[in-house]
């Protein structure tokens, strides 16, 4: 009689001993699953009242060539992609630098903003504040707000610009160029040029 007493006490404490571990283990599934389903629905609600970027990036350069010859350098100290975006679009908010290159390497034109953000179906950029552009003769661009139209070659402005050359300095409201910044148009212009004595 005792060795089955004994079996049937120690199949009674096997099954103590699971069920005391299967019941707290599934209260905590079931807690935990709750849990989730709310958690969720948070993560959706706070992601969409703060639209967190899908890619960061700190102390960024990003390069653009053209059958493997550098053309375009971009530098900037944050970048914010938003690749999920209905409209995706890149954010540069501590601003940027944009060198062009020509053929032979040597630096065309530089244009430097405090912010600016880039719209990637239309490979449209928009700088914005203190912006500056020199091109390679060290004539001087600056306004507070500029477009480059990345798919045409141009760069462009519907606000006040000031120009200053070795001639002198121009204003004027609206503005026109090739990227380079080589060749440009200045709209209701004003200013002072230096004109030599015959």
């Amino acid at each position: 009689m005792k060795p089955q007493r004994s079996e049937h006490l120690n199949k009674l404490r096997r099954y103590t001993v699971l069920i005391t571990i299967i019941i707290p283990l599934f209260s905590g599934i079931i807690i935990v699953s709750g849990g989730c389903n709310n958690d969720i629905e948070r993560v959706k609600l706070l992601s969409q009242e703060t639209n967190f970027p899908d890619q960061s990036m700190t102390n960024a350069e990003i390069i653009h060539s053209q059958h493997g010859q550098l053309k375009v350098k971009v530098t900037a100290p944050e970048i914010n992609r938003y690749t999920s975006a209905e409209e995706p679009h890149t954010i540069f908010p501590r601003g940027l630098t944009v060198l062009f290159y020509d053929s032979t390497l040597t630096l065309e034109s530089k244009i430097s903003a405090d912010y600016a953000i880039y719209h990637e179906p239309d490979e449209l950029w928009e700088a914005k504040n203190n912006v500056v552009a020199i091109n390679s003769e060290g004539d001087t661009l600056n306004t507070e707000y500029l477009v480059w139209r990345q798919d045409k070659g141009i760069i462009y402005s519907d606000r006040y610009v000031r120009i200053t050359t070795k001639e002198g300095i121009i204003h004027g409201k609206g503005f026109e160029a090739n990227q380079d910044f080589t060749d440009y148009q200045i709209k209701e212009t004003t200013g002072t040029i230096e004109v030599e004595d015959e």
